[in-house]
């Protein structure tokens, strides 16, 4: 396998992959619109097979439909590819044109967050296909990762399992600054507590009631006092109680973001929420949990940083530039890959800043730079 050529090829090609990157950031679609989201994977699916690739389209029922993508589907496995469709965007966040191509960078909903990395997976199999790769590649696309899989449930979970078995690595193809890549990244446990008290007119029944949102403003400041740093932290993100200034809450609900960096915090974590949920502070109250979705972490071993040094090494050897190992408080879906036993790495698609705001962006020349360096990791993987 000659791999100035291979490069030789992603160069060629890249205009046609930064087309299909602004087509796709085109499609704003969240993670519960299920319709723009089947749209897109559409164009997706009739592109991918128009370069060659075998796909298979799995029907979802709330979220958008998932999208494999492989080269050499019978042959010994080599790797698969992660990247989702949905972004946190509402529609017209971006204008009426949501995408804006300047000489350096696309400015666009997920042009980072994780649209680009769909396009240099694409790139990299797409070279690897044509310069004597041998192996079975995959890319897996899922539709709801910026909610935690919460759409996908149960039967996500099995997807990732199916589909990334056997496969030797996992590479997600998520945002990261630049020249770095994530070596390991927080899970996350989302509660909702649901407090009930009792309602009345503020100036006439005061001290017979019993306001919910007293007893969940008691709660918010004794989890959030728990949080410690490069530990597990307690975040109170959404509230939602009262009706009128003038009456007192008889409800009130509490969203809660909790993040871990080891598997073995996640038993504390549980723990600690459901210690401080029962506790009551406004005598007359009471607190039930909800748990969202639990997405386990992605921890630093031995196996996650050899494949860091290999990726290391071969920008190194064909002049690539650098890549520096960082640990995110992020979740993405490698936890899932790195939870069923398979070495994960991180951060390997398009490189921008400014995702999850209206200032998002990718710098073109990440994209074509993130596809050699895969490509050269994949050649020199025996």
């Amino acid at each position: 396998m000659d791999i100035e050529n291979a490069f030789e090829t992603i160069e060629y090609d890249v205009e046609k992959y930064l087309d299909f990157l602004c087509e796709i950031c085109a499609f704003e679609a969240k993670a519960n619109d299920k319709q723009t989201i089947d749209d897109m994977i559409s164009y997706i699916n009739e592109f991918a097979q128009e370069e060659g690739f075998q796909t298979t389209r799995t029907k979802m029922e709330l979220c958008g439909d998932f999208l494999s993508i492989d080269i050499n589907e019978c042959a010994e496995k080599g790797c698969v590819f992660l990247a989702h469709t949905d972004t946190v965007h509402e529609k017209g966040a971006f204008g009426s044109q949501p995408v804006t191509r300047l000489c350096d960078r696309i400015i666009a909903p997920g042009a980072i967050d994780c649209k680009g990395g769909i396009a240099i997976a694409l790139l990299t199999m797409k070279a690897l296909q044509q310069h004597g790769y041998t192996k079975h590649l995959r890319l897996l696309l899922t539709s709801d990762e910026e909610i935690s899989n919460t759409l996908g449930g149960w039967e996500e979970l099995d997807y990732f399992e199916h589909n990334c078995a056997g496969f030797p690595c996992a590479i997600n193809c998520e945002t990261s600054e630049k020249d770095e890549v994530v070596i390991s990244r927080k899970g996350i446990l989302k509660y909702r507590l649901d407090i009930k008290g009792v309602g009345g007119h503020s100036g006439i029944h005061y001290f017979e009631c019993k306001n919910a949102i007293a007893e969940a403003a008691h709660k918010i400041v004794a989890l959030e006092g728990k949080s410690q740093l490069n530990r597990i932290t307690y975040s109170c993100n959404m509230v939602q109680g009262g009706v009128l200034p003038n009456i007192i809450p008889d409800n009130c609900s509490v969203t809660v973001d909790i993040r871990v960096p080891r598997h073995t915090d996640m038993a504390t974590a549980d723990a600690t929420l459901h210690q401080v949920a029962k506790n009551c502070f406004v005598e007359g109250t009471s607190t039930t949990v909800t748990l969202i979705s639990k997405r386990p972490p992605m921890e630093k071993n031995r196996q996650t940083m050899a494949l860091f040094d290999k990726l290391l090494s071969v920008c190194q050897r064909y002049d690539l530039g650098s890549l520096t190992p960082v640990e995110s408080g992020g979740g993405s879906d490698s936890c899932y890959t790195q939870a069923n036993g398979i070495p994960s790495i991180c951060g390997m698609g398009g490189c921008g800043e400014f995702c999850h705001t209206n200032k998002e962006y990718v710098l073109i020349e990440s994209i074509p730079l993130r596809s050699k360096i895969l490509t050269a990791f994949l050649m020199n993987e025996k």
